[in-house]
């Protein structure tokens, strides 16, 4: 899973996966941003948001605030902000540190895009080991395509001590997806008759600007004879170019003139 490393790394990683019926491997290749991992320094804890790479629209998913070899750990607290455009939190509940469990005191919304979180250890032990500080439940309200980095900031850890306990706070990113793209069909057709297969979107996109698939089917029993152009929400998709590959197979792309995207 891609992060970014607060203070030491400015990289972001990005995973994407085709949405597209055969999408080629070199589009994939082309919006694939290289990540880069966190770095521990001696005496430097890593505390990483942990996020699935891909949700769906409509779904709940859990992000983990996961902390590394943690020692005497008392009290805490963190922001996370995100697109509230694309998830919303639902839920904030406690963490567990080496099997014992770390209390979320409370949290509060400090706007619509950022939460903050306080967590206290009852007593004067403390806690050490590996874990989570808490995790934190969101709904996916964006649409397919929309990503939303999980920016955690403002973070302080405290030892048993009253010390402050050195970390890199590191951010994770969620992308709605994949989206449905299906191929619609009459299920029966006349021989020596014409038909029409479309291409259909099935899921909400945000954001489209371009498409490439492949198109398989047996020459022996159909040709295509013509592609057009499809539409997006009364947004005409131009089909700017296609061919045959084989007998058997043709190749489309599709593209918006411009950037904004549809």
């Amino acid at each position: 899973m891609s992060k970014k490393e607060k203070g030491r790394i400015e990289g972001k990683g990005v995973l994407v996966r085709g949405v597209i019926i055969c999408i080629a491997a070199a589009i994939i290749a082309s919006l694939a941003i290289a990540g880069s991992a966190a770095e521990q320094t001696s005496g430097t804890v890593n505390v990483t948001v942990n996020a699935p790479e891909m949700t769906r629209a409509g779904e709940i998913f859990d992000a983990s605030i996961d902390v590394d070899n943690v020692t005497d750990f008392n009290s805490g607290q963190f922001d996370l902000s995100f697109d509230a455009n694309v998830v919303k939190v639902t839920e904030v509940v406690n963490g567990s540190i080496d099997g014992k469990t770390i209390p979320v005191d409370r949290w509060e919304r400090m706007d619509e895009d950022t939460i903050r979180v306080f967590l206290a250890v009852s007593g004067i032990a403390g806690v050490s080991g590996a874990g989570n500080l808490a995790t934190i439940s969101f709904a996916v309200v964006g649409k397919g395509g929309d990503r939303s980095v999980l920016d955690i900031s403002e973070g302080l850890l405290g030892n048993t001590e009253a010390e402050e306990i050195p970390a890199v706070w590191v951010d994770d990113e969620i992308i709605v997806g994949p989206v449905k793209v299906e191929v619609n069909a009459p299920e029966f057709v006349a021989v020596g008759g014409t038909f029409t297969a479309t291409i259909d979107v099935v899921d909400d996109v945000a954001n489209f600007n371009m498409a490439l698939f492949d198109l398989s089917f047996d020459s022996s029993v159909v040709n295509v004879t013509d592609v057009a152009e499809g539409s997006l929400d009364g947004t005409a998709i131009p089909v700017t170019s296609w061919a045959f590959i084989d007998s058997n197979t043709i190749r489309v792309m599709c593209e918006l003139s411009g950037v904004a995207g549809t």
